[in-house]
């Protein structure tokens, strides 16, 4: 593995990490106290025009062509400077434009890739439902085959990022199958959903303990009408491979989101215990303090080390690159909670009070466990893909 980067990369990321601070981080704070759908849109607009959105999309759809390992490396900037723009961003090209690119038909990537790319449209992914989360074989959102080539679509999708402020929806949903004995995911099949199509309407943006300015609503469907064209690689039943394939890449990209809440609590924590004084002395010199910031810089680290391997691993298209991007997502995200946690311990009181910085990422990071197949789920995926691996599935 080889993480030189170019010079051309090199001055990408000093222009981006620049942006991010001068531009989206002094937002970070408005946008989670006044959540603005308003004020979102204008974050993504930015990034678009960076060139952010469309990064690591086929050139010749109008991204930008670039490596895994390089748009991690940026995005954790981002993630940094704001939780809920980097998760907006997330939902928008590694979940929706990236299932597009990755399996769309030659005429779907030459349709919507480009708006996505350039940000002209916002994508969301809607695969969770109210009664099936991680498990998504149990869905009921129905597509019902009708004359003329279209399927009518039914039912309710829940916990879309960018629900409120998508233009383009990919929305799981299960085609009768004529077999008794079919698996759970079978018949499951990706559409490509316009927002101002006759029959879909969007719920109300939650009210979030976290990543309050990403909105986040349901998605309901009632008797959408979608033309068969409109299937995602234009064949029923693949929907769920084709997802879990899309989540390998996303829990990457949540990993780099619990990265960079890391990286801001270290930088904080590390201010703070400089200019904080407790018995005549800065509260720095405390073991008590410097050794959660100690874990901090580990966790940095290790976990910086994990999403480069992944994200080596999917540009070289390496069988085990799911395998350790649940590896990269399950440990970044767990220490960075703990980590988060100890942050708000450094700040002590003031770290209690909303306006803290701390306080505002204590409550963004806990996502990063849930979000993309909580941790629970991925130790289980880790261990049946570990078991397959040595064969014994």
């Amino acid at each position: 593995m080889d993480f030189t980067w170019s010079e051309e990369e090199k001055s990408v990321f000093s222009e981006f990490e620049k942006l991010c601070r001068e531009r989206i981080e002094p937002r970070a704070e408005q946008l989670d106290r006044n959540p603005s759908l308003e004020l979102i849109k204008d974050n993504l607009n930015i990034l678009a025009q960076f060139g952010y959105l469309g990064a690591p999309l086929p050139e010749k759809y109008g991204g930008g062509g670039m490596r895994w390992t390089a748009y991690f490396t940026m995005s954790e900037y981002l993630a940094k400077a704001c939780a809920s723009t980097h998760l907006s961003a997330l939902a928008h090209t590694l979940l929706c434009a990236n299932f597009i690119a990755m399996f769309g038909t030659e005429e779907q990537k030459r349709k919507y890739l480009p708006d996505l790319a350039k940000g002209r449209k916002i994508g969301a992914l809607c695969a969770t439902e109210p009664s099936c989360g991680s498990d998504l074989g149990a869905l009921k959102t129905k597509a019902e085959r009708i004359k003329g080539g279209k399927y009518v679509l039914s039912g309710t999708k829940a916990y879309v990022t960018n629900g409120p402020i998508a233009d383009l929806f990919i929305v799981l949903a299960r085609v009768p199958v004529d077999n008794s004995n079919s698996k759970k995911h079978e018949g499951i099949t990706a559409f490509i959903v316009e927002r101002d199509s006759r029959g879909l309407s969007v719920g109300n943006p939650y009210d979030k303990l976290g990543v309050r300015g990403s909105p986040t609503s349901d998605l309901y469907l009632d008797g959408v009408e979608v033309l068969a064209e409109n299937i995602v690689g234009g064949v029923e039943g693949d929907g769920f491979k084709q997802v879990m394939r899309v989540f390998d890449i996303g829990r990457v990209g949540l990993a780099v989101f619990s990265l960079g809440i890391v990286s801001a609590c270290l930088e904080e924590c590390i201010r703070y215990s400089k200019e904080r004084y407790a018995f005549g002395k800065p509260i720095a010199a405390y073991e008590e303090v410097n050794f959660k910031i100690v874990d901090m810089q580990i966790t940095v680290d290790m976990g910086r080390s994990i999403i480069l391997k992944s994200a080596w691993m999917h540009d070289m298209g390496l069988e085990d690159a799911g395998l350790l991007a649940s590896c990269a997502k399950l440990f970044v995200a767990e220490r960075a909670t703990k980590n988060a946690s100890d942050a708000l311990q450094i700040f002590g009181g003031l770290g209690y009070i909303k306006g803290t910085k701390v306080e505002r990422l204590y409550r963004d990071v806990k996502l990063g466990e849930i979000g993309e197949g909580t941790n629970e789920i991925q130790r289980r995926v880790i261990f049946k893909r570990l078991m397959k691996q040595y064969g014994y599935l």
